[in-house]
């Protein structure tokens, strides 16, 4: 496995909550839900950037160390190490819990494991074609959100009390996906897949702010056909376009007067490239 590309871009002026790293067969990306909370109380300046950061370097230690980790069972080990630290800092009970979404490699001799939980893209593509582990699930919820609601985004109190509950929501697993979190009633729903190496030559992770790039502005037909530009042009460069739409599109005159997709107009944008 060998990293040839990353790119990481916030989306405003806020703190980049996205994260990405790899260290031996493991490469990873982190996309940190929206902090709600109007002050931090872990040792960071939001709560959710502590999260990406203790769990990007708990997934440094895992990939430096010699294993044959199970993605799911890895996340789930994580899991707990996060919520176990949550409680040496005496992390309140009536507090939102930090949530994040994670795509994860793990890349061994036999076999190419990709893990998805939350709303990150993790694609193979090679002579097999392409293997994708995704979901829809997030993005319709949003959209559903947004129709039946205001559109004040995130400072809008009504939308933030709708977003807390649909984020306990998914810390519990109790519906078809779930996210990433140390919260005692952790849910975890993890959706993976197990290739072989041979069959695919370059697997891409990404957050979905970097997916609205075929997902949403349909800026590429499909997923092979933005790999061909990365591996021409670098990652870099498909950032340039997202945010070039992105800024086209602000104002309702030029998007039509449609209501918006997302309660961000720009997302943070974080991607991983890898040669298997």
């Amino acid at each position: 496995m060998k990293v040839i590309d990353h790119v990481t871009s916030p989306g405003g002026t806020r703190a980049n909550e996205d994260r990405l790293g790899h260290a031996g067969g493991l490469a990873w990306v982190l996309d940190g839900a929206t902090d709600l909370e109007r002050d931090a109380f872990l040792p960071a300046p939001s709560d959710v950037l502590w999260l990406v950061d203790r769990l990007g370097d708990h997934l440094t230690e895992r990939g430096t160390q010699v294993g044959d980790d199970d993605p799911a069972d890895l996340l789930r080990s994580l899991s707990g190490v996060i919520a176990r630290e949550l409680q040496d800092w005496g992390f309140p009970a009536d507090r939102i819990h930090p949530t994040c979404s994670v795509g994860l490699l793990i890349s061994t001799r036999d076999e190419l494991r990709m893990a998805r939980i939350g709303d990150p893209t993790c694609l193979a593509i090679g002579t097999a074609g392409t293997a994708e582990v995704s979901t829809a699930f997030f993005g319709r919820r949003e959209a559903e959100a947004i129709a039946r609601g205001r559109t004040g985004g995130l400072d809008d109190e009504t939308n933030r009390r709708g977003i807390i509950e649909r984020r306990q929501q998914y810390i519990e697993g109790v519906l078809e996906e779930s996210v990433f979190s140390g919260h005692p009633k952790a849910g975890l729903r993890i959706r993976t897949a197990i290739l072989e190496p041979g069959r695919f030559d370059h697997v891409l992770l990404c957050t979905d702010g970097f997916a609205r790039a075929v997902v949403d502005y349909n800026l590429y037909p499909d997923w092979p056909t933005l790999l061909d530009r990365a591996l021409v042009d670098g990652l870099g460069a498909i950032v340039d376009q997202i945010r070039s739409y992105e800024n086209e599109n602000e104002s309702p005159a030029r998007n039509g007067n449609r209501r918006p997709a997302h309660f961000k107009k720009s997302d943070d944008v974080t991607a991983i490239l890898v040669r298997t």
